[in-house]
Protein backbone atom coordinates (compact mmCIF):
# COMPACT_ATOMS: atom_id res chain seq x y z
CA UNK A 1 0.00 0.00 0.00
CA UNK A 2 1.24 3.45 -0.89
CA UNK A 3 0.14 6.25 1.45
CA UNK A 4 0.52 9.95 0.73
CA UNK A 5 0.83 12.04 3.88
CA UNK A 6 -0.02 15.69 3.19
CA UNK A 7 1.28 17.66 6.15
CA UNK A 8 4.35 19.62 7.31
CA UNK A 9 6.78 17.40 5.39
CA UNK A 10 8.86 14.48 6.57
CA UNK A 11 12.22 13.61 8.08
CA UNK A 12 13.08 11.17 5.30
CA UNK A 13 16.16 9.94 7.17
CA UNK A 14 14.29 9.10 10.39
CA UNK A 15 15.47 5.60 11.36
CA UNK A 16 11.90 4.31 11.67
CA UNK A 17 10.79 5.77 8.32
CA UNK A 18 13.73 5.70 5.91
CA UNK A 19 13.08 2.13 4.71
CA UNK A 20 9.43 2.92 3.92
CA UNK A 21 9.97 6.39 2.47
CA UNK A 22 9.39 6.43 -1.29
CA UNK A 23 9.46 10.09 -2.32
CA UNK A 24 8.38 13.57 -1.37
CA UNK A 25 7.30 16.85 -2.87
CA UNK A 26 7.15 20.41 -1.58
CA UNK A 27 4.01 22.36 -2.48
CA UNK A 28 4.85 25.45 -0.39
CA UNK A 29 7.87 26.39 -2.55
CA UNK A 30 9.60 28.53 0.06
CA UNK A 31 13.17 27.36 -0.50
CA UNK A 32 12.91 24.84 2.36
CA UNK A 33 16.21 23.26 3.44
CA UNK A 34 18.00 20.88 3.70
CA UNK A 35 15.61 19.34 1.14
CA UNK A 36 12.26 20.60 -0.14
CA UNK A 37 9.98 18.28 1.86
CA UNK A 38 11.99 18.54 5.11
CA UNK A 39 9.79 18.67 8.21
CA UNK A 40 10.77 21.48 10.59
CA UNK A 41 7.61 21.11 12.67
CA UNK A 42 7.69 17.33 13.24
CA UNK A 43 3.96 16.80 12.74
CA UNK A 44 4.20 15.22 9.28
CA UNK A 45 6.97 12.90 10.46
CA UNK A 46 4.86 11.91 13.48
CA UNK A 47 1.84 11.15 11.27
CA UNK A 48 3.99 9.14 8.84
CA UNK A 49 5.40 7.18 11.78
CA UNK A 50 1.96 6.42 13.15
CA UNK A 51 1.07 5.02 9.76
CA UNK A 52 4.20 3.21 8.62
CA UNK A 53 7.11 3.24 11.05
CA UNK A 54 9.13 0.07 10.70
CA UNK A 55 9.66 -2.03 13.82
CA UNK A 56 12.54 -0.74 15.91
CA UNK A 57 14.45 -2.06 18.93
CA UNK A 58 12.19 -0.12 21.32
CA UNK A 59 9.13 -1.99 20.05
CA UNK A 60 7.59 0.98 18.28
CA UNK A 61 5.82 0.15 15.03
CA UNK A 62 3.31 1.92 12.81
CA UNK A 63 -0.15 0.61 11.98
CA UNK A 64 1.05 -0.53 8.54
CA UNK A 65 4.83 -1.04 8.87
CA UNK A 66 5.27 -2.28 5.29
CA UNK A 67 3.39 0.59 3.64
CA UNK A 68 5.32 2.94 1.40
CA UNK A 69 5.14 6.61 2.38
CA UNK A 70 5.02 9.54 0.02
CA UNK A 71 5.15 12.93 1.70
CA UNK A 72 3.73 16.18 0.45
CA UNK A 73 4.68 19.34 2.30
CA UNK A 74 1.51 21.45 2.18
CA UNK A 75 1.85 23.17 5.57
CA UNK A 76 4.49 25.69 6.59
CA UNK A 77 5.10 27.35 9.95
CA UNK A 78 2.19 29.74 9.34
CA UNK A 79 -0.43 27.20 8.26
CA UNK A 80 -1.60 25.08 5.37
CA UNK A 81 -2.25 26.47 1.91
CA UNK A 82 -5.48 25.38 0.20
CA UNK A 83 -3.68 25.66 -3.14
CA UNK A 84 -0.87 23.44 -1.84
CA UNK A 85 -3.35 20.89 -0.45
CA UNK A 86 -5.17 20.65 -3.79
CA UNK A 87 -1.84 20.34 -5.64
CA UNK A 88 -0.72 17.65 -3.19
CA UNK A 89 -3.90 15.63 -3.72
CA UNK A 90 -3.48 15.92 -7.48
CA UNK A 91 0.14 14.75 -7.16
CA UNK A 92 -1.12 11.73 -5.22
CA UNK A 93 -3.50 10.92 -8.07
CA UNK A 94 -0.64 11.14 -10.59
CA UNK A 95 1.54 8.96 -8.36
CA UNK A 96 -1.26 6.38 -8.11
CA UNK A 97 -1.28 6.23 -4.31
CA UNK A 98 -3.87 4.12 -2.53
CA UNK A 99 -4.56 6.41 0.44
CA UNK A 100 -4.20 10.14 1.10
CA UNK A 101 -3.89 11.11 4.77
CA UNK A 102 -4.37 14.72 5.87
CA UNK A 103 -4.04 15.52 9.55
CA UNK A 104 -5.04 19.10 8.83
CA UNK A 105 -8.12 21.18 8.22
CA UNK A 106 -9.88 24.48 8.40
CA UNK A 107 -13.33 26.00 8.85
CA UNK A 108 -14.00 26.78 5.18
CA UNK A 109 -14.39 24.56 2.15
CA UNK A 110 -12.11 25.29 -0.78
CA UNK A 111 -13.52 24.59 -4.24
CA UNK A 112 -10.05 23.53 -5.41
CA UNK A 113 -9.60 21.05 -2.55
CA UNK A 114 -13.15 19.74 -3.05
CA UNK A 115 -12.47 19.16 -6.75
CA UNK A 116 -9.15 17.44 -5.94
CA UNK A 117 -10.82 15.19 -3.33
CA UNK A 118 -13.51 14.25 -5.85
CA UNK A 119 -10.84 13.46 -8.45
CA UNK A 120 -8.98 11.28 -5.93
CA UNK A 121 -12.15 9.39 -5.13
CA UNK A 122 -12.88 8.95 -8.85
CA UNK A 123 -9.46 7.30 -9.05
CA UNK A 124 -10.30 4.88 -6.19
CA UNK A 125 -8.06 6.62 -3.68
CA UNK A 126 -9.20 6.55 -0.06
CA UNK A 127 -9.07 10.05 1.42
CA UNK A 128 -8.76 10.46 5.20
CA UNK A 129 -8.66 13.74 7.16
CA UNK A 130 -8.66 15.02 10.73
CA UNK A 131 -12.01 16.19 12.12
CA UNK A 132 -10.46 19.38 13.51
CA UNK A 133 -8.82 20.57 16.70
CA UNK A 134 -10.96 23.35 18.14
CA UNK A 135 -13.45 21.24 20.13
CA UNK A 136 -16.52 22.21 18.12
CA UNK A 137 -19.60 20.32 17.01
CA UNK A 138 -18.58 20.94 13.40
CA UNK A 139 -16.03 19.11 11.29
CA UNK A 140 -13.22 20.93 9.58
CA UNK A 141 -12.62 20.71 5.85
CA UNK A 142 -11.60 18.52 4.07
CA UNK A 143 -12.92 16.03 6.67
CA UNK A 144 -16.42 17.50 6.31
CA UNK A 145 -16.65 16.57 2.64
CA UNK A 146 -19.15 13.68 2.42
CA UNK A 147 -16.82 11.00 1.05
CA UNK A 148 -13.74 11.80 3.14
CA UNK A 149 -13.16 9.51 6.13
CA UNK A 150 -13.29 11.94 9.06
CA UNK A 151 -11.14 10.96 12.07
CA UNK A 152 -11.58 12.40 15.56
CA UNK A 153 -9.45 11.94 18.67
CA UNK A 154 -10.15 10.14 21.95
CA UNK A 155 -8.14 10.04 25.16
CA UNK A 156 -6.83 7.10 27.22
CA UNK A 157 -10.27 6.78 28.87
CA UNK A 158 -11.87 6.39 25.41
CA UNK A 159 -13.58 9.77 25.79
CA UNK A 160 -13.59 12.45 23.13
CA UNK A 161 -10.48 14.56 23.38
CA UNK A 162 -11.36 18.08 24.54
CA UNK A 163 -9.86 19.62 21.41
CA UNK A 164 -11.32 17.18 18.88
CA UNK A 165 -14.18 18.29 16.64
CA UNK A 166 -17.20 16.06 16.29
CA UNK A 167 -20.46 15.86 14.41
CA UNK A 168 -22.75 13.61 12.42
CA UNK A 169 -20.13 13.30 9.67
CA UNK A 170 -17.50 11.83 12.03
CA UNK A 171 -16.58 8.34 10.80
CA UNK A 172 -14.05 7.02 13.29
CA UNK A 173 -12.09 8.00 16.39
CA UNK A 174 -8.64 6.93 17.46
CA UNK A 175 -6.18 7.67 20.28
CA UNK A 176 -5.00 11.24 19.89
CA UNK A 177 -4.01 12.60 23.30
Amino acid sequence: VRVLVLDTGIDRMHPDLKTNYEKGQDFINDMNTPYPEADHNGHGTHVAGTIAASFNLNGFVGVAPKAKILAGRVCAQIGCSQIAIAAGINWGIEAKVHIISMSLGGPLASKGVKMAVEAAENNDIVVVAASGNNGKNRLSFPAAFPTVIAVGAIDSQLKKADFSNWGAELDVVAPGV
